[in-house]
């Protein structure tokens, strides 16, 4: 199989523009490329193709900082569950469809976004939620490492933290970077560069830093309040396309 030139472009547009959201907020970026492109080129080779343009726009958000060694004593526990959760998670896609895990996470997502919506996330304390972190890095690593995309989960469990908006990309970026790598790492070993899926991938970094660098400049202009309210947006529309995936996938 061979990628022609439409299809190619097609693919640089959509990499762009998610690139460009996940620039501004965050994440995004395999929330809307992968299921655009898995209608383009199918998920076997669209989750593959994304992974690595994603790996390289991660190491791109971490080096603009602000995270310090001091910074991640707490997160290191929600990291390692992160890495077991993706390599059980990349198993997962030749052992099973998780439509009954998108199901779960998707209906957890979208009553985060409720109770937020309610402020009924204000009560919860923020040590409750560091407490929580490795079971959601768990759960969030099984997720992306069988569906590719993190976000809905990780990007609630930073928003519940009440981090400052460069902290919660930065987090969250981070957090992305380990998950990519285990991935990244899991799709090879398990053959997912298969023809010209690996070089597609390499193409895609370009249109990759286009839409990352555009979005980085958005991001220094968003408001705090605006920059949240886009947040729980994005995680709902993530937790609806998991209710699909799962319900009528």
């Amino acid at each position: 199989m061979t990628y022609d030139p439409p299809r190619l472009a097609a693919i640089a547009l959509v990499v762009c523009v998610a690139a460009g959201i996940k620039g501004a907020v965050g994440f995004g970026f395999p929330l809307i490329a992968i299921p655009v492109l898995s209608i383009v080129l199918g998920p076997a080779a669209a989750i593959p193709l994304v992974t690595l343009p994603t790996l390289v726009s991660n190491l791109i958000l971490v080096g603009r900082g602000p995270g310090t060694r001091a910074d991640m004593r707490p997160f290191v526990f929600t990291l390692a569950a992160l890495v077991a959760g993706v390599v059980a998670g990349a198993l997962l896609i030749h052992a099973m469809r998780p439509r009954t895990f998108s199901v779960l996470v998707g209906a957890v997502s979208a009553l985060y976004v409720a109770a937020s919506a309610l402020r009924l996330t204000q009560v919860i304390p923020p040590g409750a939620g560091r407490r929580a972190g490795p079971l959601i890095g768990l759960a969030a690593g099984v997720l992306g490492g069988s569906t590719g995309i993190f976000s809905p989960l990780v990007a609630s469990y930073l928003h519940m933290l009440r981090l400052e908006k460069r902290a919660f990309v930065f987090w969250m970026t981070m957090m992305f970077f380990v998950g990519n790598i285990a991935q990244f790492a899991s799709y090879l070993r398990l053959g997912l560069y298969r023809g010209p899926v690996m070089a597609t991938a390499l193409l895609a970094c370009i249109p990759m830093a286009v839409g990352t660098w555009a979005g980085l400049r958005l991001q220094d202009v968003l408001h705090p309040e605006t920059f949240s309210r886009v947040v729980l947006g994005l995680v709902f529309l993530a937790s609806l396309g998991l209710l699909a995936r799962g319900l009528f996938g």
